[in-house]
């Protein structure tokens, strides 16, 4: 059965927006894009895919709005600037988050679009580019029940894995949990390839012999190739994770919760920003300790 939408918009149509627009549009639904670069929206336009002039435009004409967004600044600029989309909301629409926010942040957005009598949906993902152009993403999503059952639909389109974890900020709260893991595994791993290397192992060979016992990772296999041929085009940027380090650690301290290793790791990444690697992807901190260690 399909279910009938007057409208999707989405604002965001980076590297994860993209492949978003192309699956939906492929389900069947109608969408509005909107880009701070209107050449990218621009790219994705086709049959059922129109063009918005802003973002309170496409918020005028689309009932349910996807934000994909870098950070916590470029939704509170997108929502409730001059020109955002917060003037046109109204209990008719629901805003379906899945930038990668922190969670305090998002919460005071929900509450702010709740007085419009809106419904805010956080929804983050996990999965990067490859995962996105399948449709194969899992999604992680806090807000109303009611409301999340009502766009399930969309969330189909997306990802074969979707969770509901309760109310606002849950679904970036796993994120996080996520992310420290991700981030964290990556980053012990480099650091044992660097001393493998310094100790005369070869760099493939260790990934293989990683890979079969308990020092295994999901992100050892997907960044095996990276790391093995020095290739680090970005399905997932180092910038993104080290945001995503300092949104977990700011949770910490709010939750009292004690994360040394976090917050020597996040160290590690934010020294790849200060070289001006941030565009590069994660696996890129395998060179960066390498360059710490004077290696590379």
């Amino acid at each position: 059965m399909v279910i009938l939408v007057n409208m999707i918009g989405i604002i965001g149509i980076g590297q994860m927006g993209k492949p978003f627009a192309k699956n939906i549009s492929k389900c069947g639904y109608p969408l509005i894009v909107w880009n701070r670069t209107i050449e990218k929206a621009k790219s994705v336009l086709g049959p059922g895919i129109d063009l918005a002039d802003s973002p309170a435009d496409l918020a005028k004409k689309a009932d349910i709005i996807i934000l994909m967004l870098s950070n916590n600044e470029a939704v509170e600029h997108v929502i409730f600037s001059d020109n955002g989309i917060y003037p046109e909301l109204n209990s008719g629409k629901i805003v379906i988050d899945m930038s990668t926010l922190s969670p305090t942040f998002s919460i005071d957005v929900s509450k702010r679009i709740s007085k419009k009598g809106a419904f805010y949906l956080d929804a983050p993902v996990i999965g990067s580019v490859p995962q996105a152009e399948r449709a194969e993403l899992t999604i992680l999503v806090g807000g109303n029940y009611e409301k999340f059952n009502s766009v399930l639909y969309i969330f189909k389109c997306l990802g074969k894995n979707i969770f509901y974890l309760g109310p606002n900020g849950s679904g970036l709260s796993m994120k996080m949990v996520n992310n420290v893991v991700m981030g964290g595994n990556l980053e012990i791993l480099s650091e044992a390839l660097s001393l493998g290397e310094s100790l005369g192992l070869d760099r493939k060979t260790m990934l293989d012999i990683i890979s079969l016992g308990s020092a295994n990772s999901r992100i050892l296999e997907l960044k095996r190739e990276n790391l093995i041929n020095n290739e680090y085009e970005p399905a997932f940027k180092l910038q993104h994770e080290e945001k995503d380090l300092y949104y977990a650690l700011d949770m910490a301290r709010v939750s009292k919760t004690v994360m040394p290793a976090t917050a020597v790791i996040h160290e590690i990444y934010k020294y790849g920003l200060s070289k001006n690697k941030g565009d590069r992807d994660i696996s890129f901190i395998f060179k960066i300790l390498k360059e710490l260690s004077g290696k590379d």
